[in-house]
């Protein structure tokens, strides 16, 4: 499976729009009380806003799908997000000043020159650096402000007012009123989160109108946004989707997770048949164990294939005392339809690609002895480092949905690979993942992963947002689709 080491956490997306409703309510100062006239209020990642009046009150009109996020912003005073259940007249928003930075970033001063050593960095994270990402602009950069911490390699920007993005390629004006950005250089990672309103922008003519029509269908096709529609219809594999399980696991488990080799058998034939009993017995510690043992063994084999559903896998290892030396071969038989089953013989004691049975992992060194310091070093790192081992086997939607819940909730303790077979990678794609490679890969299937950082389910919508922004982390090809392909939640293809 293909990787991106860069990983985004998405931005805020919220619940969903379909039949005609009204919320009304007014925006007041929390201190006073007295009414903010000229506030911006609207439903987050949507086209659907207002202001409020000189006495702060505002109608908002739509199709409107509850809950949702009312999202209310002011000059002077910070951005307030408040949850709407129902229609109707809400409780008064009270909005405070703005707030301050968070103490740790607060002591960090603003650079000069941030957006001249980090501007590349952040639109490439925030908006993409895809051909649709070539026609955004940020019209308002200068409110931009960027701070590092040089001690954690971390960057910090935040913007003075909400970001005003042009997209010529899908026809909106953005307004992005920038909560966090946090970028992390030593792990690679991206975290940022905002609220976003969407302007669409007057074509020029019908064919203008009719190229932005088909690169939002075109972004739409494949994005999470699709994945997450298809998921609250559980309808993914009829959508383009496929889904398998993922574990990330430390080396220790290399063994365990990756086959030394995996073949399919028929029953029927004796020759092949022969042959996997040659090899799995050539595993077998002939010290700690007989023939009796073995046609034992072999017998439980037989009953196996006569008795065990289709899918139903058994373990084959060799039978031995508590205080013998545990061998390190087992064989994982599963029977699968016309008559054959897959076997898969693992080398437990393996801890990369290239170990054996001994484990090589010191072959370079003649004693632990010689060199104590560089031997725990070189076994700390190992136990850190992971390896991503991907079951082959596709699962239907239904496996990730939990049981008995009123909300459709999606959650996988490991990490679910979500495959879209309809479109390949883009170009641009390919030579930013592959970069320090002189011969690139041709493209693939767009291939995403699924991270539940809070190892908790979230909450599935059907216009495709989610809840909660932070608990859904992304790798490969959807962290490279940003507000470059950002559509409102209100966006039907």
């Amino acid at each position: 499976m293909r990787n991106i080491l860069k990983c985004v956490l998405l931005f805020c997306c919220l619940p969903a729009f379909a039949s005609s409703q009204e919320i009304k309510g007014t925006v007041v100062d929390l201190v006073t009380g007295s009414p903010v006239p000229a506030a911006t209020v609207y439903i987050n990642n949507s086209t659907l806003g207002t202001l409020t009046d000189e006495k702060g009150n505002f109608i908002l009109k739509g199709n409107i799908v509850f809950p949702v996020d009312l999202v209310v912003a002011a000059v002077s005073y910070g951005t307030r997000s408040v949850r709407i259940n129902q229609a109707g007249t809400i409780a008064p928003v009270k909005l405070d000043l703005e707030a301050d930075e968070l103490p740790a970033v607060k002591v960090l001063p603003p650079l000069n020159d941030g957006w001249e050593r980090y501007g590349k960095d952040f639109m490439e994270n925030f908006i993409s650096y895809s051909a649709f990402a070539g026609q955004c602009e940020i019209l308002n950069k200068k409110d931009l402000v960027f701070k590092k911490d040089e001690e954690k390699g971390i960057l910090y920007v935040s913007a003075k007012r909400p970001l005003k993005i042009r997209n010529k390629a899908l026809g909106y004006i953005i307004h992005f009123d920038l909560a966090d950005y946090m970028q992390y250089y030593r792990t690679s990672e991206v975290y940022f989160l905002g609220y976003t309103r969407f302007e669409p922008m007057k074509p020029r003519n019908n064919k203008q109108l009719a190229k932005w029509e088909l690169n939002r269908e075109t972004a739409f096709m494949g994005s999470l946004n699709h994945f997450i529609r298809s998921v609250a219809q559980k309808n993914t594999a009829e959508q383009g989707f496929q889904l398998n399980v993922v574990v990330r696991a430390t080396l220790g488990e290399y063994g365990e997770r990756v086959p030394l080799s995996t073949d399919t058998l028929d029953l029927k034939d004796t020759a092949v048949m022969k042959k996997f009993f040659v090899k799995f017995g050539s595993t077998l510690n002939r010290s700690h164990i007989n023939d009796s043992a073995v046609l034992k063994l072999l017998m439980g084999i037989k009953k196996w294939v006569d008795t065990v559903p289709v899918g139903s896998p058994v373990v084959l290892r060799q039978p031995v005392a508590d205080t013998a030396p545990v061998n390190p071969h087992k064989f994982v038989l599963e029977k699968i339809p016309a008559g054959t089953f897959k076997v898969a013989h693992y080398d437990i004691s393996r801890e990369a690609p290239g170990d054996s049975v001994v484990n090589n992992l010191f072959k370079n060194f003649k004693t632990t002895e010689e060199h104590p310091a560089m031997m725990e070093q070189m076994k700390q790192k190992r136990a850190e480092a992971a390896f991503d081992y991907l079951y082959t086997t596709p699962w239907p939607v239904d496996s990730f949905l939990v049981k008995g819940s009123e909300q459709v909730q999606l959650f996988c303790k490991d990490m679910i690979q979500v495959m879209y077979k309809n479109e390949l990678e883009e170009k641009e794609y390919i030579e930013h993942t592959y970069r320090f490679k002189a011969k690139k890969p041709d493209p693939a299937p767009q291939t995403s992963l699924l991270i539940f950082k809070q190892k908790k389910p979230v909450n599935v919508y059907a216009n495709g947002s989610f809840t909660e922004q932070y608990d859904l982390f992304l790798e490969g090809y959807w962290s490279y689709e940003k507000l470059d392909k950002m559509l409102p939640l209100d966006y039907e293809p």
